[in-house]
Formats: C-alpha cells, structure tokens, sequence
C-alpha cells in the first residue's frame, strides 16, 4: 500500500522528461478562463441612481463568494494538471536508463570446437556438454558483457552475435550438437568467423575464447593467418586444449549399434599456443572439468571496459499517475461544491 501511495503522489514537475511537449499549448486555456471570469464577476453589478450612500454599511463578509472565488481556483488547477497528463511526463533518469545507457564489460566470442572428437567421454557426460556447462557459468558471472557464440567443424557458422540478452544466449548455447555440418575441425574458419563478429565492435576489450580438442585438418583459412587477422583488430585469442592425455572412450557407430571405443587424444597444443601468442592472449589445457572451470575464472579476471549498449526491454515508466489523481479529484470537489455549497448562487 505504501509504494503504491510513494507512486502515485511521485510528482517532481522539473525533473520529468514530458513527451508530447506540445499538450502545453492548452495551458492558454488558463488565462483565457480567468479572463472570462473577471469580466463575468464584473457584469454582475447594475447600475442604480440614489440620493444618498448614508443608508449603505459596509457590506458584510461574504463567506459564499470566497468559496466561489476559491472553487473557481481549484478547478483551473485540476484543468492545468490534466493538461500536463496529457503531454506524458516520464521520469528524466528512467528515460536515459532505459533507452541507452554504459556498463561495465568485455566483447566475448566463444569458439566451440563440436567436432565428433567432442563426443569422447573423458567428461562427464563428454566433453561438448562439460564445455557448455562451463561457458554457461561463465556467462552468468559475466552480465554486463557482450557476448557471442561461434561453433565449428569441418565449416564454421555463427550460433548467436554479440548479445547482453543471456536468455536468448543460454537457450542458443542448449540447441548446440555436433553433426550439423561437415565433419572434421576447421579452426581457422572457427576462428576467422570469430574475428568477424568482432571487427566493428568499439569496445576496447575484444575477446576470442576459443576451445578445441583436435588437429586443424579442414577449413580454407590457415589459422596462423587467422591469428594475424585478429591481431591486426585488436582481439586477444585465449585457446583451449580440452581433453586427457593418451586415450578417450568416444561411442562409435556400427552395423551393430554403438560401440565405445578407445581413441587417441591429438590436440595440436603447438598451434593453439601460437595462436595465443600472436595475439597477446594465453593457451590453457583442460583435462578435466574443474580444470576448465578454473581456465574460465582466471579468464573472467580479464580488464573491463566500457561498452555503449542500447536497452530494448520496457517503455519507461509512466510518471502521469500523480497528476492525473490530483487533478480529477480537484474537479470533483469543484463539481461537489457547485452542486452543494454554491447551487443557488447564479
């Protein structure tokens, strides 16, 4: 009850942004009934020839023409506050809040590596669910940064561009799997797609976390030139091993159903960290998942930066109440205090 009396009476005319600025016009209204008025009151008096003022006290108090005056009063004001409710005032700070305003944060594509390979079972349930597991905590403990996710294997293509909706991006991050593509692992691709979310971002802060488990064996774009690329707009690459040393269970597919086999661990760990250096970023190797947990954690310590972000949530909050409650409850006492107090008065 009691924010519901703070809302309604939350009337600070100054500090309002009002969007139809126009409706003020009608305040005009204002001087030209008061106007009518005076001449109206003044018309009252009749002209009548008498010998003498001797007879004539000074007229006594009128109590019944101070309230017409003051009903008179309060219905104009009731007649000005319906005009500003008219013309939409909006709370200034609200208005800039909800419209654009700067955060705190990073620009950040994650490269998912979703190769076959990414089906092993090192991780628990293998390792493409560990990994989304993992980069989903590690969106939630990052809100106020942009982030975007690109998956790859034998081709790469965009799964979200760079969002603070989290929502939208969590629910992206869930549809992910392996085998929508052409098999194999195109890291250059995965990782040129990447710079291109990125170019046009102006943040100073541009992160590539990319995530891999194999060897670059497809693609058309080599990734040490992917890497130079990416140096040249700036972006930092923080690459990811993920997987045991030796072998892995990975399930296999066979005419009599699948059948888990043992196969070995390549991650071209040379590459990954070539592709770190050049672009002043760090390699890591996850063998398990608490691993990759902390590979996230230490990358959340990156530095923040500002980023203009264009809000499209709600309209701002209306701030018409006050006014709107106040002014008809004038011309209500106005209309009672005619029908009552002043209904014989002509």
């Amino acid at each position: 009850m009691k924010t519901m009396w703070n809302k309604l009476f939350d009337i600070s005319f100054f500090d309002y942004e009002y969007v139809y600025k126009d409706a003020f016009w009608l305040l005009l209204i204002i001087p030209i009934l008061i106007l009518w008025y005076i001449l109206k009151e003044n018309d009252k008096g009749k002209n009548v020839n008498i010998s003498t003022l001797d007879n004539f006290d000074e007229p006594p108090f009128s109590f019944i023409s101070l309230a017409k005056h003051f009903n008179f009063i309060i219905s104009l004001i009731g007649l000005a506050l319906i005009i500003v409710t008219l013309s939409k005032p909006q709370d200034a700070k609200d208005v800039e809040k909800f419209n654009k305003k700067n955060i705190e944060g990073i620009d950040v594509i994650l490269a998912l590596d979703v190769s076959g390979s990414m089906m092993a079972e090192d991780f628990k349930p293998n390792r493409l669910e560990s990994a989304k597991k993992t980069a989903l905590e590690f969106i939630e403990e990052r809100p106020n940064d942009r982030i975007g996710l690109v998956v790859y294997e034998g081709e790469a293509y965009t799964q979200a561009p760079l969002t603070n909706d989290h929502a939208l991006l969590h629910d992206l991050f869930l549809g992910v799997q392996s085998g929508l593509v052409a098999p194999g692992t195109a890291i250059g691709s995965g990782l040129i797609t990447a710079v291109n979310r990125l170019r046009e971002s102006d943040a100073k802060s541009k992160v590539i976390i990319l995530l891999s488990d194999g060897v670059n064996n497809q693609g058309e774009i080599d990734p040490i030139t992917a890497s130079e690329i990416a140096k040249e707009f700036g972006i930092r690459v923080y690459t990811i091993g993920v997987g045991k040393n030796g072998t892995a269970p990975l399930p296999m597919q066979t005419p009599f159903g699948i059948v888990m086999q043992q196969v070995e661990v390549e991650i071209d760990e040379k590459l990954l960290n070539s592709i770190s250096e050049i672009t002043n970023g760090k390699y890591f190797r996850a063998k398990n998942e608490k691993e990759l947990q902390s590979i996230y954690t230490e990358i959340d310590l990156l530095e923040k930066s500002k980023v203009s972000v264009i809000e499209f949530k709600t309209d701002p909050p209306e701030k018409y109440y006050g006014f709107l409650f106040i002014g008809l409850l004038l011309l209500l006492i106005s209309k009672l205090i005619s029908n009552t107090l002043l209904k014989s008065i002509n």
